[in-house]
This record gives structure tokens, C-alpha cells and sequence, in this order.
């Protein structure tokens, strides 16, 4: 599954485990074998079973000891003692039946013990709901030429499957489902896992479609959508291939189409094992809905999307779309080995599933479409997330055995068993070789398919390839096993701080932990692949890494001075999970080579990572402001999409940490200083030549210039939105952003009534969803409000998993926030409502937005007086609350030390460069 991150700060603080609860979990008793499903739903009747359906299960279990009482998973389902019927072996029958709200069970008293060695049949016939909160079996409607359209679709991992039928909803036990759907005559074809086996009408104007048997899986795959969707659909033989969409939709399906064919079958190639293998009755559709909780979903054979997320349209969608189009059909992809046909045993080890397919979303697209530029997104967007995500004290290890509770679950599908858990597979994948790699991928999957996977099961077989291929020769008493097992049972990631001895021609490595906050001390120890090439002889095309470094310190020779002093650049291509730091001459080597003719010398992704890294130890005290200020120099020349995307990342945080703040203008104009030269050089319009990655580039180079009043892009901005405006002339779609953006926050409200309308009738989904995440760009007071409560109202355009993107989007400006506030204090019994189960977020991200101390006396007060704010609501606000006083005290601390960089720009020397650094690396070694 994809977790669509929205940017929510602080939401991990949301699911932060108080204690581990093992009574949510089934006991090991019953093992079932096999489930049949029949399910009739009721979409729009003029009845009381409106958006209902009646359900009957019948389950093929076995027992490892004699019991008189059945506990399986029931959540939201009705049915009592009469609806059930147990056989196999002697007569028996149920003389109780308890449900457990709390826990989601219920437990079935029997009159006779059950036997070991018997094969009994549960049958249950109930009743359920068919809800709204897109889960379990829930409604989804779209629009078709005005007419309001209906349908059903499903989502069941990971605790879900239990709110549709009766079921030992847990992911070790796997069996075979067989679904059978009562489905209105008037809807199409039913998708499920597999084909359709049979299909009759019946009397009361319904179909009863029946499909083959599916492979053994988990409750969390069984999936079906019954709607009135058209598919694209390709038969070569019996293999199947399709993607469903509303009708209105159909002609925008060709890239997913095209790309999902290549990908299925790059993936199986890579694996040593065809989709379409596993089994006969199995085809593989990906649907496109209107409205989807997560980005997407893996279920065998049939995927589920947001429509925004499947769909692409050239002409249309912005560049951004057409990269994460390609990498979450490769990400789901993914999923039928890593998830499906290989399951996690429990929860505590998500990154089985996770972990690979966030590594292959973006490594198997770069093989088959390197025109997107997915293999930089491995540094640029997952190894930087997990940088972010794990540089507190309270980061989670990638195996969490302390996760039970739905809550708990949910709150392990993120950024550390995703983005990190992927970055370990990539290092370890560098590590031993592509050969061993893939002989080890193989042997995992063959040896555990159709079963469940363990961290120990992975790394036998990753051993087992090392010793076929003799990978790991090179590094004496280093097995697989014991590096990467440190990496998924450790939290956090180390700093590696570098002192260069030019005299000696030597190097003195140190290895902390990083912290965002450097006060705090660590013992922790990392097993650390270390790479590294210097300015003599350059190579940052060799990415086996040179050694393992065990230890806290240790010293290498390196040949880094002849005639001269030479440049020293550790972690090639950031394909391993640590920054770097250097001593102070070798910061000044590094920014001289930056800033010289030879900076394309030095690999974009490195460079990248030296601007991602300056900015982490500017807020962690590791250096000063005057050093990043030196070394960013070099960016007045650089073009690369990935430097950029690093130093935008590092200047927008920045800005964040001074809004409201008198010092806010100097940083923006700092900002335009280094942002000019790229913008003339990539121009504003859009040319025959221009590659993908160039107008990705256009696209965040010009969003970022117009957010800070870059005179040359807002005119440009404001012509562009202009003429969509009177003339319709649409906007190349790597302007778009700062277009709509620009438009609204220097228009008035017949601009914003002009996109709102666009994105209301607008037929694409992701350029719907591109206008509601800058509708936040406007300023006026009123318009914010009607936004505010327009997104709120039933039927919005703005789909019911987007609400929080446009808050996100008003909360952006922070001239912004005391509307926000207001608006939340007079409506938060609707808000509460609207948005149920991210309400703790909402509140999080609106804390985190706050600047002054009136803003968190007035904020504190009213979470002290909110009657309707859970305890867990005000407890996650108050830590977000915390963040953002943090943020202010950081930023009153270090204002003077930047605006006296600032005020100067252009004056600091080499000299004094070098004393900068000289108090810095005394002390950040003084700690060891």
C-alpha cells in the first residue's frame, strides 16, 4: 500500500504506542484453509437497506487443540447466534455468541469441543453497512453528464477485512478466497482477485457473478469494485492486463496502460518469476477511483488508486504527475511479490512488504523509463524523508514488535518502514552486487511463496547469494545477516565526521548518531558501507563500497595531497544511509571545487547531499550559518534538477522558520540571489528540446522564484494566468503551479471563483487536485472562509481523502493562520467531523503553523476549554505546539549569526570561512 504523505507535520506523534496490548491479537489455536464470500449489496434503494448489504461466509478451518469457543475478527457487522452453523465431525451447534467492541472479536460458544485432525465448516450469514469513511466495502459516487453514479469499492488493509465478513483478519493466516457478488443488474461486471467462472441473472433484477478461486493470501488482499467503470484491457492468451476508469475517464488511461504492461513485466524478469505464473485464474486490473484513503492499494490482481494517481494526461497533468503515476504502478507492482505472493508474518515487519516496494518503485522504473529521473528520486525523495523522519530520540527502529492495535498498525505504515526501510535494501543492494542481489530476491521469494516472510528468512537467502557470488570477500568478518539486520533493528542513522590529515595522507573517521538536537548524547554503533573518492582521480561511478566501518573511530590512508591539497567526498551517490561532515579545510577544498569549472566533476547527487546535509547540522548546531552560506555559492551556476530540488527543500525550511519574522525579506532575497541565473538560463517557456527532468526542473524553479516575488516570474505568472483566464489559453503544465498560485495571491475573488469553478468541472483529476493545493496561495480574508467552509460541504469538489492538502495549502502562508485559527475555533464540532480520523493531524499541523506567543496563548487556551477535543487530540496538539516554540526559540537564537551573513552578502572570505568552522569541529569532536 502506498501511504499518500500529505504535508501534516508532526503526524507520527498521532499513533505513538503508551503500551503494548497483545489482547488484540488472535490466539494460534484455529488455521483457516479457506473462505467463500457472498456479498449482495444495496447502493441508493428508497428502503432502510439503503447502503447495506447481506453477507454469508463460509470458513474451512482446522484446530491445533480441542476448543469449545471460536475468536475471529467482527467489526461492525450484525448477526447473532441463529445466523451461525458449524460442521465437520460430530453434530454440533452454538450456544453463545460475545462480541468485543474494543478488540473487534467475537467469540462463538459451541455445546461440543471441537477436534484436532477435522476439517469443520463455519457458516455466518449477516448484515453490514456500506460506509463512508473508505473502509472495509464503502461508496464512492462520481458525476456522468450531471447524473450522481454509485459504487462500491473496497479496502482492507490492513485491519479492515473485518468489517466485511466475519474472518481471522491477520496476515500469517493466508488461504484461498472465493467470492461470489450479488451486484445490481444495472452496474457492469464485477472486478475481483481473479476472472469470473460464472455468471447467472436472478428474479429480483440482480446478477450473481462467481470468480475462480484465488491464491492462498492474506484477508488484507480479498478486493472487488462494483461499478459501471470501462476498462482498457489487453489478452495476450490468458493473461490479462486492464485499467478501469469512469467513462468519462477511458481516454486518459494510456500511460498507466502502456507503463503497467512494462512494468509487470520488468518486475517478473528481475525476479526470476512471471506474474502471471503464480496463478492461472489470476489478471492483473488497475482501477482508477474518484476517491481512495490510501495513494493506492496492492490487492492481488486488482490495484486501487486515486484517480489522480493512476491517470495521466500530457497535455494536462504537471511533470510531478507523470513521475509519481510511474512510481506508485511500480510501487503496486511491486507489492504482487513483496506483500502477495510473500507476506509479512505480522505487522512489526511492514518493510517486508513496504521496503522493497518503496526501493523498486523508483529502481525498476529507472531501468524501463529513466526519462522521469526516478533513480534520483532514491536520494532526493526517500533517503532525504528518512533523514527527516529519523533524527529524533523517539524515531522507531524498522522492526517495531510493539505494534498490536489497529492504531498501532497504521501508525507503522510510514515514512521509517517505507522511505527508510527501502534506502537499507538500496545500500545493501550496493553492498553485495546486482548478481547476489537478485540470486537472494529469488531465493526468498521461491523458497517462502505463498507463505509468510521473515527478517531472518530474507536474510538467510540474501546469505546464501553473497556465499554463491563470494560478494562480500572484500571485507573480512563482515557477513550479510549481522550488517543488515543492525540497520533494521537500530533507529536512527549515523553522522560521519571527517578529519583530513593532508600532511600524512591520512583520515580519521568518527561515526555518531545524528540528532537534530546535537546536545543529545549516543553510544549507538552502525555498521556503515563507506565510499568515498577524491579530487586526484575522481570516480563516483563505483558505489562498491571500499570498506565496513564497525567501529566508533577509525583511520584510513588515502592519498589526498601531492603538489597540492586535493578534495575528499565520502558517500558516492548517497547510497548509504549516513551524512557527512567534514573538518574545516576540507569544507573549503569541497566549496572551491563547487564553485569551480570543475564542479560537474563532483556527481549531482553528491552534490546535492552536501546541501541537504549543511542544512541538517545547521539545525542540529554542527555549523554555522556563515559556512552553508559559503558553500551554497555554487548554486548561482548549478542547473541540475536534484541540486535544486535539495537547496529549495533547505531554503523553504528556512523561511518557514522565520515567518512573521522581520528577517524574513533578507532570507527571500538571499533566496533570489542564488534562484536568478537558473531561471534565465532554463527559461520560462517550455522548448521542443527540453527534456522530462528540465521541466520538472522549470516547474520547481519557478514555483519557488514566484513564492518569493521574483519581479521577472511573477509578470510572467500573472500574463500566463491572464490569458487562461480571458482567452482559455491553457498553461504549459510545468508552469502551472506558479501560474494558479501567482494568480490568486496578487487577484482578487473573480480570480479565485475562476479556478474554483476549474477545478470543479475539470474532467482530470490531477489538475483538479493540483488548483486545490494552491487555493491556499490567496490572502483575502473572505475568500479564505468561503474556501475554508466550501471544502467542508457535502458533495465538494475537493474529494473527501484531499481535505487536508488545500488546509495544508492555506497554512503554507502564514499571513494565513489567524483564519485558520479563527475558523476552527467557531466550527470545530464540522471539523471534528470532517475530518474524524485526522483531526489529531489537523490540529498538529495548525500548532506547528503558530509564531508568536500570543498566537500559543490564545491556541493553548482554547485546546485547555475544547470539550470535544479527545485527550489524544490535545496531547498530540500540545507536542506539535512544542515543535513550534522549539522552532521560534531555534530561530531567535540564530538570527543574528544569519542576517549578519546576509547583510554581507558576498564579503566573506576564505580567512574567515575558515575560522567559522574552526569552533565548530573543536567542539563536534570534543563530544567523543
Amino acid at each position: 500500500m502506498l501511504r499518500y504523505i500529505v504535508k501534516l507535520v508532526l503526524l507520527s506523534f498521532t499513533f505513538e504506542n503508551v503500551f503494548c496490548d497483545t489482547n488484540y491479537r488472535l490466539n494460534t489455536t484455529i488455521t483457516p484453509s479457506e473462505y467463500s464470500v457472498l456479498i449482495t449489496p444495496y447502493f441508493d434503494t428508497a428502503d432502510d437497506r439503503a447502503f447495506t448489504f447481506d453477507g454469508e461466509v463460509n470458513i474451512k478451518f482446522t484446530t491445533a487443540a480441542n476448543i469449545t469457543q471460536i475468536k475471529l475478527h467482527s467489526e461492525d457487522l450484525k448477526f447473532s447466534a441463529e445466523n451461525i452453523t458449524i460442521t465437520g465431525g460430530a453434530l454440533n451447534s452454538v450456544n453463545g455468541l460475545q462480541f468485543d467492541e474494543k478488540y473487534t472479536f467475537a467469540f462463538i460458544n459451541l455445546e461440543n469441543e471441537l477436534q484436532t485432525n477435522i476439517v469443520y465448516n463455519l457458516k455466518i450469514v449477516y448484515v453490514g453497512p456500506i460506509r463512508k469513511d473508505l473502509k472495509g466495502f464503502y461508496r464512492n459516487y462520481y458525476y456522468q453528464n450531471g447524473v450522481k453514479k454509485w459504487l462500491g469499492a473496497t479496502q482492507f488493509e490492513p485491519t479492515h477485512g473485518r468489517k466485511v465478513f466475519p474472518c481471522f483478519d491477520e496476515p500469517a493466516l493466508k488461504a484461498v478466497f472465493t467470492l461470489t457478488i450479488d451486484r445490481p443488474a444495472s452496474y457492469k461486471q464485477t472486478r475481483a482477485n481473479t476472472k469470473l467462472q460464472s455468471s447467472i441473472d436472478l428474479p429480483n433484477g440482480y446478477v450473481r457473478e462467481q470468480f475462480y478461486p484465488s491464491p492462498k493470501m492474506s484477508t488484507y488482499l480479498v478486493a472487488f469494485l462494483i461499478s459501471e467503470f470501462e476498462a482498457t484491457v489487453n489478452m495476450n492468451g490468458s493473461n490479462e492486463f486492464g485499467v478501469y476508469t469512469r467513462p468519462e475517464a477511458k481516454n486518459q488511461s494510456d500511460y498507466a496502460f502502456d507503463f503497467g504492461l512494462r512494468v509487470v513485466n520488468a518486475l517478473g524478469n528481475y525476479f526470476g518469476i512471471d506474474y502471471y505464473s503464480t496463478n492461472s485464474q489470476i489478471g492483473l486490473d488497475h482501477v482508477a477511483l474518484p476517491d481512495f484513503s490510501s495513494g493506492a492499494m496492492e490487492n492481488w490482481g486488482l490495484v486501487k488508486y486515486r484517480e489522480a494517481l493512476l491517470l495521466y494526461v500530457p497535455e494536462v497533468s504537471t511533470p510531478h504527475y507523470k513521475y509519481r503515476v510511474a512510481q506508485i504502478i511500480a510501487h503496486e507492482t511491486t507489492h504482487m511479490w513483496f506483500g502477495n505472493l510473500v507476506t509479512c508474518h505480522w505487522w512489526s515487519n511492514t518493510w517486508l512488504n513496504e521496503g522493497f516496494a518503496n526501493y523498486f518503485q523508483d529502481y525498476i522504473t529507472e531501468l524501463i523509463e529513466p526519462a522521469v529521473g526516478a533513480g534520483d528520486m532514491l536520494v532526493t525523495g526517500s533517503v532525504y524523508s528518512a533523514y527527516e523522519a529519523d533524527d529524533s530520540p523517539e524515531a522507531p527502529a524498522i522492526t517495531n514488535n510493539e505494534v498490536n492495535s489497529p492504531a498501532e498498525i497504521s501508525g507503522h505504515f510510514g515514512t521509517v518502514t517505507y522511505q527508510k526501510a527501502g534506502s537499507v535494501i538500496r545500500m545493501m543492494h550496493h553492498l553485495i552486487g546486482d548478481d547476489a542481489f537478485k540470486f537472494g530476491l529469488n531465493d526468498y521469494l521461491r523458497t517462502n511463496e505463498f507463505d509468510v516472510g521473515y527478517p531472518d528468512r530474507l536474510y538467510t537467502s540474501l546469505h546464501n547469494a553473497v556465499v554463491t557470488y563470494n560478494s562480500l570477500s572484500s571485507y573480512p568478518e563482515t557477513d550479510i545477516t549481522s550488517v543488515m539486520s543492525s540497520w533494521i533493528s537500530k533507529s536512527g542513522h549515523p553522522v560521519l565526521h571527517v578529519d583530513v590529515n593532508y600532511e600524512e595522507n591520512k583520515i580519521t573517521l568518527t561515526q555518531k548518531r545524528f540528532y537534530i538536537n546535537s546536545s543529545i548524547e549516543s553510544d549507538e554503533l552502525y555498521k556503515i558501507p563507506i565510499t568515498l573518492t577524491t579530487g586526484l582521480q575522481p570516480n563516483f561511478k563505483n558505489t562498491k563500497p571500499s570498506f565496513i566501518m564497525h567501529n566508533k573511530t577509525e583511520t584510513i590512508d588515502v592519498q589526498v595531497k601531492t603538489t597540492d591539497k586535493h578534495w575528499v567526498i565520502f558517500n558516492l551517490q548517497e547510497t548509504g544511509l549516513y551524512r557527512v561532515n567534514y573538518d574545516m579545510e576540507s569544507w573549503r577544498l569541497i566549496a572551491a571545487a563547487l564553485k569551480g569549472n570543475d564542479r560537474e566533476k563532483i556527481d549531482h547527487l553528491n552534490r546535492a547531499k552536501i546541501i541537504n546535509d549543511l542544512f541538517a547540522f545547521l539545525y542540529a548546531d554542527e555549523v554555522k550559518f556563515e559556512l552553508l552560506y559559503e558553500v551554497l555559492e555554487f548554486l548561482s551556476d548549478e542547473t541540475h534538477y536534484s541540486v535544486w530540488n535539495a537547496a529549495i527543500r533547505g531554503l523553504n525550511k528556512l523561511r518557514s522558520f522565520y515567518l512573521g519574522s522581520d528577517a524574513l525579506e533578507i532570507i527571500e532575497d538571499y533566496g533570489l540571489q542564488l534562484i536568478d541565473n537558473i531561471i534565465n538560463k532554463i527559461g520560462y517557456e517550455d522548448r521542443a528540446s527540453d527534456d522530462f527532468v528540465t521541466l520538472r526542473n522549470r516547474a520547481q524553479v519557478t514555483e519557488f522564484a514566484c513564492k518569493l516575488g521574483h519581479q521577472g516570474c511573477v509578470d510572467y505568472s500573472l500574463g500566463l494566468f491572464k490569458r487562461l483566464k480571458e482567452n482559455g489559453t491553457e498553461i504549459s503544465p510545468s508552469l502551472k503551479v506558479a501560474a494558479y498560485c501567482t494568480g490568486l495571491r496578487y487577484g482578487n475573488a473573480d480570480d479565485y471563483d475562476f479556478l474554483w469553478q476549474r477545478m470543479s468541472t475539470h474532467n482530470v483529476a490531477n489538475e483538479a487536485r493540483t488548483i486545490g493545493e494552491i487555493l491556499g496561495c490567496t490572502t483575502d480574508k473572505t475568500q479564505l472562509n468561503r474556501f475554508l467552509v466550501s471544502m467542508q460541504v457535502e458533495d465538494s469538489p475537493i474529494r473527501i481523502q484531499d481535505l487536508t492538502v488545500p488546509l495544508s495549502s492555506v497554512l503554507s502562508n502564514y499571513k494565513n493562520v489567524p483564519v485558520v485559527l479563527e475558523a476552527l475555533q467557531q466550527n470545530f464540532t464540522l471539523w471534528n467531523e470532517i475530518y474524524t480520523t485526522s483531526i489529531d493531524s489537523v490540529l498538529s499541523t495548525i500548532a506547528t503553523s503558530l509564531r508568536t506567543a500570543d498566537e500559543f496563548t490564545k491556541f493553548e487556551d482554547w485546546l485547555n476549554s475544547c470539550s470535544q477535543c479527545s485527550e489524544q487530540a490535545v496531547t498530540t496538539a500540545r507536542r506539535g505546539l512544542g515543535k513550534a516554540r522549539e522552532t521560534v526559540a531555534w530561530a531567535d537564537n540564530h538570527k543574528a549569526d544569519i542576517m549578519k551573513s546576509l547583510k554581507s552578502l558576498g564579503t566573506t572570505t576564505n580567512a574567515s570561512f575558515g575560522i567559522i568552522l574552526a569552533g565548530v569541529m573543536f567542539s563536534m569532536y570534543a563530544k567523543f
